[in-house]
C-alpha cells in the first residue's frame, strides 16, 4: 500500500472546500434545528454525562417518545461548536467541511489498498464531490455520517494490519478495530457495519480463499476425510474474536435503548408498517435506486420518508423489473468476484413532489424567516399531497396562528386531531403515534385558552394528551400553567411534580414549581425552587430576575447582597432590559447608595425612555436628596407620557409649591388630579393649601369641609380646617399660617399615606413568571417644611408638638404595616 503525499491530500482538500464553500454561510435548516437548536444538550451547564443518557436530539433514551438514535460523540461535537461560537452556524457547516476532506483522504487510503495511485487518486476526487455526500456535507446533523464514516474507514484500515509475519495474528490492530468499531457506532449506528466487511476482506482478499476452495474444504472435514488447515483455523479465530466484539457492542446498544424500539408511523416509513408483500417488494427496490442514484443523481432528495417513494403493492408493477434485473448483476458480480480473482460543475438539489414532509421542511425555513404567508402555501400544499398528514395540519394551524386567524387555526388543530388513532382497547397509543403528534392538543388547548370562557375545555385537552401517553411532559407543564391562570395553584403543583417526576433536570420546572409557592403565598419555598433551578442552570434569566425581586421584597438585609449579584448576572445576560437596572436602582436605594442608586436609574431609562417607575423613582430620589430642582425635568417626562400619574402629579405640585413658589403651577396639579379622581384627599387637601396660600380663606374653607367628607377621620384635615375657621372669625391678623401641602414624607408635618412605588413589568417568557404586586417604598415622597405663625399662642404651639409626636408614631405604624 502506497502512503498518500502532501500533493494528494492538498488537491483533495482544496476539492473539498470548492465544492462546500458555499455551505459556511448557510444557516440551521430542516433537522439541525431539532439537534442544534432545540438540543440542550449543546449547553454547558448541562451535565456532559447526559449527553450518554439522552438520544440524538436531547430527550432521554429511557422515555418512550426517544427516537432511540444514540450519538453522543457526534453531540459532543456539537457541543464543542458552541462552547466555540454558541449558535453561528459558520462553525458548524466549517467543521463539517473538514470532516468530509478527512473522511476524502481516508478514502484515498482505502483505495491504495486496492488499486494504483493514479485510479485511486480519480476515485478519491469522485468520492469527494460526489453530488450524494451534499446532504451529509452541508446539512450540520449529517456530522454523524461523517464521523461514522471517518471512524469506519480507520477501523477497516486497521483490521488490514491484523495479519502478521507467516500468517500469524497481530492482536493490537485487532483490539484498535473493536474500539474504533466503538467509536463510529456512537457517532452513527451504521459504524457497526463494517465488521461485515472486514470478516469479507479477511476470508477473500488477505487470505485470498475462492467460493469453491471454501465449499470443497468444509465438504471434506463434515464427511471426515480431512482436518481444517491452520492458516483456516488462524482466520476463524479472528473472525470469532471479531464477532464476539460486536455481539458485546450489539448488547451493549440494546441496554442503552433500554430494549424498547423507536416509535415510527407510515409517516416516517410507510414500507414499514405496510402489510406483504408491499413491504418487502418496496424495501428490496430501494437498492436499485439508489444504485441509480451513484450512477445518475440528478433527483437526489433530502429526505426520503412518506411518499418519495410510492409502495409497490403488486407483483406485477414494473418496477420490480429493475429490482429483478438489480439482484441479477449484484450476484453475477459476487460470484465473478468470489469465484475467479484477479489482479459535474453545478449540483441541482430536485424537491420531490409526492414527499409530503419536503413542502413541510420548506414551510419550515419561510417559517423561522417569518414569513408566514409563503410558508402556508407549503404546509398547505403538504396536506393536499398526503391529506392523512397529522403533522402538516398542525404546521398549518400554527401558520394560521401566527397570521392571527384564529378560526382557521381551530379549524386546522381540529383536523388534525380528528386523524388521531381511535382508542381500542387493550393497545397502547404509543405504538401507533408519533410523539410530536400529540402536540395537536397541546397547540390546539393554547390557543382556545386565550378565551376565559373555554379555559375547562383547554384543560380537557391536556388531560386527554396525558392520558394517551403519561410521560408526556410537556402536557403537564402547559396543564400547569393553565390551572395558574385558573387560580388553582394547589393543582398546578400537582401537575409541575409530576413533570418533574419525568425530569428532575429541567431547569425550566423548578422555576415554574417556584412560581406555584408565589401564587401559595410560600416566598421561603419559592425561592428554595428558583434556586434549584439555578443549580441546573445558573443562567436562567427568568429565575435569576424574579429571584432577586423576591429577595428584594421579602425585606431581608441580609439577602440584599445576594439579590444583587443576581440582578448583576441578570443584565450581563440581558443588558437591554431595563427592568434589571431598574430594581438595581430599588436596591441601592433600600441601602441608602444614593449615587449608585441614580447611576442605575438613568441606565434603565436609557434604555427605555418612557419606564414610568424608573422616571418616578429618580425623580423621588431628586427630592429626597434635596435636589426637588433636578426632580422637576424627570416630573415633565413622567408626565409627558403618563399625563394621569397621580403621584407624579402630587410630587410636582409639591416642589412646585414649596421650592419654586409656583402656586399656579401647583393649582394646575391638583386640579388635573381631581379632574381624574375627584375622591382623591391627597389632591384636594393639597388644593385646599393652594387657595389659603392665595388667601381666600373662605374658598379654603369649603374647600376643607369636603375634603373632610372624604375622610372624616384624618385627623390633620380636622385642624387645619380649625385653623382656617379661626382666621376667619379672627381680625387683625398680619400673616396667615401657612399650611404644608399633604405629601406622603415622614417628616415634620402632615403626611397622607405612602404611596405604592415600586413599579416592575410583567416579563413575557416560555414559562409563567412572577407577576409581583407594587410593593410599599420605603422611601417617602418628600420633606414638608411646617411655615409656623411667630404670632401663635402657647396653646396652638402646643398642639403643633402633640401633632408632630401623633404624626411620628402615625410613621411608625405605617412602617410596621409596610413589612420595614
Amino acid at each position: 500500500m502506497a502512503d498518500i503525499n502532501l500533493k494528494e491530500v492538498t488537491l483533495i482538500v482544496g476539492v473539498v472546500t470548492a465544492c462546500y464553500w458555499n455551505s459556511l454561510f448557510c444557516g440551521f435548516v430542516f433537522d439541525d434545528v431539532s439537534a442544534i437548536l432545540d438540543n440542550k444538550d449543546l449547553h454547558p451547564s448541562t451535565p456532559l454525562k447526559t449527553l450518554f443518557q439522552n438520544d440524538f436530539w436531547g430527550t432521554p433514551m429511557s422515555e418512550e417518545r426517544s427516537h432511540k438514535s444514540y450519538r453522543p460523540l457526534t453531540v459532543l461535537t456539537f457541543r464543542l461548536n458552541y462552547l466555540l461560537s454558541e449558535l453561528k452556524p459558520m462553525s458548524y457547516h466549517l467543521l463539517n467541511m473538514i470532516f468530509h476532506a478527512v473522511v476524502s483522504v481516508i478514502f484515498l487510503k482505502v483505495c491504495k489498498l486496492f488499486l494504483d495511485n493514479r485510479s485511486s487518486m480519480i476515485a478519491a476526487l469522485l468520492f469527494a464531490v460526489h453530488p450524494i455526500h451534499t446532504e451529509a456535507v452541508t446539512g450540520v446533523v449529517g456530522r454523524a455520517e461523517l464521523l461514522s464514516s471517518i471512524f469506519f474507514l480507520a477501523a477497516f484500515l486497521s483490521y488490514t494490519k491484523s495479519k502478521g509475519p507467516d500468517n500469524t495474528i497481530a492482536w493490537t490492530p485487532i483490539a484498535l478495530t473493536v474500539v474504533l468499531v466503538a467509536v463510529a457506532t456512537l457517532c452513527k449506528e451504521q459504524g457497526i457495519t463494517v465488521v461485515g466487511i472486514c470478516c469479507v476482506y479477511e476470508v477473500f482478499i488477505a487470505q485470498g480463499y475462492t467460493l469453491p476452495l471454501l465449499c470443497n474444504t468444509a465438504g471434506l472435514f463434515l464427511r471426515g476425510k480431512g482436518g481444517i488447515p491452520f492458516s483456516m483455523l488462524q482466520t476463524l479465530i479472528k473472525l470469532i474474536v471479531l464477532m464476539f466484539s460486536t455481539l458485546l457492542l450489539v448488547v451493549i446498544r440494546v441496554q442503552v435503548i433500554q430494549s424498547q424500539l423507536p416509535v415510527f408511523t407510515r409517516f416516517d416509513n410507510p414500507a414499514a408498517v405496510s402489510p406483504t408483500p408491499t413491504r418487502q417488494l418496496t424495501f428490496n427496490y430501494l437498492l436499485p435506486v439508489n444504485a441509480w442514484l451513484l450512477l445518475n443523481p440528478s433527483e437526489l432528495c433530502c429526505d426520503w420518508t412518506m411518499g418519495t417513494i410510492p409502495l409497490i403493492e403488486s407483483f406485477l408493477d414494473i418496477r420490480n423489473l429493475a429490482t429483478f434485473v438489480f439482484f441479477c448483476f449484484l450476484g453475477a458480480l459476487g460470484i465473478f468476484s468470489l469465484r475467479y480473482p484477479g489482479d459535474s460543475s453545478k449540483t441541482v438539489l430536485m424537491v420531490n413532489k409526492n414527499n409530503a414532509k419536503l413542502w413541510n421542511n420548506v414551510g419550515h425555513a419561510l417559517e423561522n424567516e417569518k414569513n408566514f404567508e409563503r410558508a402556508l402555501k407549503y404546509f398547505l400544499q403538504a396536506t393536499h399531497v398526503q391529506p392523512d398528514d397529522i403533522g402538516a395540519h398542525m404546521n398549518v394551524g400554527r401558520t394560521y396562528k401566527n397570521l392571527n386567524r384564529t378560526r382557521e387555526a381551530e379549524e386546522s388543530y381540529m383536523m388534525a386531531k380528528s386523524l388521531m388513532p381511535q382508542i381500542i382497547p387493550g393497545k397502547k397509543y404509543a405504538a401507533r403515534i408519533a410523539p410530536n403528534h400529540l402536540n395537536v392538543y397541546i397547540n390546539l388547548a393554547n390557543l382556545i385558552r386565550a378565551n376565559e370562557s373555554r379555559l375547562e375545555e383547554a384543560d380537557q385537552l391536556y388531560r386527554q394528551a396525558i392520558s394517551m401517553r403519561p410521560d408526556f411532559k410537556q402536557a403537564y407543564i402547559s396543564r400547569g400553567e393553565l390551572l395558574l391562570k385558573m387560580n388553582k395553584p394547589l393543582k398546578a403543583k400537582e401537575a409541575y411534580l409530576k413533570a418533574l417526576e419525568l425530569d428532575r433536570n429541567n431547569a425550566d420546572l423548578w422555576y415554574n414549581l417556584a412560581i406555584v409557592y408565589i401564587e401559595l403565598k410560600e416566598p421561603n419555598e419559592a425561592l428554595r425552587n428558583f434556586n434549584h433551578a439555578l443549580e441546573l442552570n445558573p443562567k436562567h434569566k427568568l429565575a435569576l430576575f424574579n429571584s432577586a425581586i423576591l429577595m428584594q421584597e421579602s425585606g431581608e438585609v441580609k439577602l440584599r447582597p445576594e439579590a444583587r449579584k443576581r440582578l448583576l448576572n441578570y443584565v450581563n445576560e440581558e443588558p437591554q432590559d431595563a427592568n434589571g437596572y431598574f430594581n438595581l436602582g430599588m436596591l441601592a436605594m433600600d441601602d441608602k447608595k444614593d449615587t449608585e442608586a441614580e447611576i442605575w436609574m438613568k441606565k434603565a431609562i436609557k434604555l427605555q425612555a418612557d419606564f414610568r417607575s424608573a422616571l418616578f423613582n429618580l425623580a423621588l430620589l431628586y427630592s429626597q436628596t434635596a435636589k426637588e430642582l433636578k426632580a422637576l425635568p424627570i416630573l415633565e417626562e413622567l408626565l409627558r407620557y403618563y399625563p394621569d400619574h397621580i403621584k407624579g402629579l402630587i410630587l410636582k405640585g409639591d416642589i412646585l409649591m414649596n421650592q419654586k413658589k409656583d402656586i399656579l403651577g401647583a393649582k394646575k396639579c391638583f386640579e388635573k388630579i381631581l379632574e381624574m379622581d375627584p375622591s382623591n384627599v391627597q389632591g384636594k387637601h393639597n388644593l385646599c393649601v393652594v387657595y389659603f396660600e392665595e388667601k381666600d380663606l373662605l374658598k379654603a374653607e369649603r374647600c376643607l369641609v369636603e375634603t373632610l367628607a372624604l375622610a372624616p377621620h384624618e385627623e390633620y384635615i380636622q385642624r387645619h380646617l380649625s385653623i382656617v375657621r379661626d382666621k376667619i372669625s379672627s381680625s387683625g391678623f398680619v400673616e396667615q399660617p401657612v399650611f404644608p401641602t399633604a405629601k406622603t414624607s415622614g417628616g415634620e408635618g402632615d403626611k397622607l399615606p405612602s404611596e405604592n412605588i415600586k413599579e416592575i413589568r410583567s416579563e413575557s417568557g416560555p414559562t409563567q413568571i412572577i407577576k409581583t404586586s407594587e410593593s410599599k417604598s420605603k422611601k417617602q415622597l418628600a420633606k414638608n417644611e411646617d411655615k409656623e405663625n411667630p404670632q401663635k399662642t402657647k396653646d396652638i404651639k402646643e398642639i403643633e408638638k402633640k401633632r408632630v409626636a401623633a404624626l411620628k408614631r402615625l410613621e411608625e405604624i405605617e412602617r410596621i404595616l409596610n413589612g420595614e
